[in-house]
């Protein structure tokens, strides 16, 4: 049972085009209770088309907020959302104790979940410095010039921004830091508790469904609805994938077959680096938008019995293996140590303790989720109930290091003589 003065807040993330909305319905319904947008594109009247908007149907079904409730002509950022959806969340909670956060806006979702940091102030005249290099140079100059002071963000920027680029660019040079320094401030506790789950796909078919989503708006109206955009163009929410790429077109800059090229490609590479943002942050648990029962059972575990999934990467020791915890209160229950190799990966369990069998398996399907487009191997230090087992000699593909896997298999059976290795496939369509 969940304490009525304890409140908590799902947070579904993960790349575009990867079903998060129907999850987040879905997942509203089972809790009756209501849905906040952190998609920072879906705030605007006028990008309907553009945004993959929830249908009418949709926003019917479960109450949403902060969807084209701003227009494109006025200024809002990310700090007034932040604002905004805190006190949202004051009043929902005045009658439930759980609401739903739906979004692939990484900056958003830190904004509400965590807070923002403080930013050194920018002087004007830098600023219009640095719009002048834009103007003079193209986005491309941008780009080069954020990749040397901040490589870090560079990885996980809108590239096609130039607000964005010209934002961070400033901050490195009034500062001498990086941009990503200053995400590392303390922030004032919230009075809620996320829980991060994250829509996953294999990389093919995620890139296949961007593709079908922009043939989708294409047929919808993308292009009437950007036509109309046209004497907008300058403004902040206009600068994303989708709208840019038409206004080069009406602009003459490319045809129209370009444009749609380009907004497929750019849709992907946005992808891209929305999951990169993701594995900032250790909890978020993966799961394939047909798997709402699993994510429900995995919420409900999280709330009464204290248990997550969380995942340590240590940067500085990139030549060591990633580890991925089931913990309960903080209590190291069961650890996978994954090694990557090509289109293989190596996890092996190194930590056993009794604990009910759905939660072993949330463990094992998180590797095979973060590893989702690789041959995935288990080392067991004993036999996983509910998992076929296969033989050693049989498990290998053509393609896997078949010397290194039998030295690592060398390695742990020696240490656990009741070892037993799977070759488990996560197949989702």
């Amino acid at each position: 049972m969940i304490k009525e003065s304890q409140k908590y807040l799902i947070v579904i993330g993960g790349p575009t085009a990867s079903g998060k909305t129907s999850f987040a319905i879905k997942l509203a319904k089972h809790y009756d209770t209501v849905i906040l947008s952190a998609d920072s594109r879906q705030f605007f009247k006028e990008m309907k088309v553009g945004t993959a908007r929830p249908s009418k149907e949709e926003l019917a079904a479960v109450p949403h907020h902060f969807i084209a409730n701003k227009s494109i002509q006025e200024t809002y950022s990310v700090g007034d959302f932040g604002k905004d959806a805190l006190k949202t969340l004051d009043q929902i909670f005045q009658t439930k104790n759980i609401a739903v956060l739906v979004g692939g806006s990484g900056l958003y979702i830190k904004a509400l979940c965590e807070g923002l940091n403080e930013f050194p102030e920018v002087p004007e005249a830098l600023k219009q410095q640095v719009i002048r290099e834009y103007e003079t140079q193209g986005i491309e100059f941008l780009q080069e010039e954020l990749q040397r002071l901040d490589p870090v963000y560079y990885q996980q920027v809108d590239l096609h921004n130039p607000h964005r680029l010209i934002r961070a660019i400033t901050v490195c040079r009034v500062s001498g830091k990086p941009f990503t320094h200053f995400w590392t401030q303390q922030h004032e506790a919230r009075s809620f508790i996320p829980i991060y789950i994250q829509m996953q796909w294999p990389r093919v078919k995620l890139y296949d469904r961007i593709n079908r989503r922009v043939e989708i708006m294409l047929k919808e109206g993308l292009e009437e609805e950007v036509k109309k955009l046209i004497p907008y163009q300058t403004h902040t929410a206009l600068q994303t994938v989708g709208y840019q790429e038409f206004f080069d077109y009406f602009n003459g800059a490319i045809n129209k077959e370009k444009a749609i090229e380009l907004i497929k490609r750019n849709s992907r590479r946005y992808a891209k680096r929305q999951m990169i943002w993701h594995r900032r942050d250790p909890h978020w648990k993966r799961f394939h938008p047909s798997e709402l029962d699993t994510a429900i059972s995995y919420v409900e575990a999280f709330i009464n019995e204290n248990v997550e999934i969380v995942t340590i990467t240590k940067k500085e020791e990139t030549h060591k293996p990633k580890s991925i915890l089931l913990q309960q209160k903080e209590e190291k229950l069961m650890e996978i140590h994954c090694r990557s190799r090509k289109a293989l990966t190596l996890s092996i369990i190194h930590q056993w303790k009794s604990c009910p069998m759905q939660w072993q398996y949330w463990l094992l399907q998180e590797a095979g989720m973060q590893h989702i487009d690789d041959t995935l191997i288990f080392y067991a230090p004993q036999e996983v109930p509910g998992l076929p087992k296969n033989w050693i000699v049989n498990i290998y593909s053509p393609n896997t290091n078949e010397a290194w896997l039998l030295h690592q298999w060398e390695e742990f059976s020696h240490q656990y003589p009741d070892a037993h290795a799977y070759s488990i496939n996560f197949l989702y369509k």
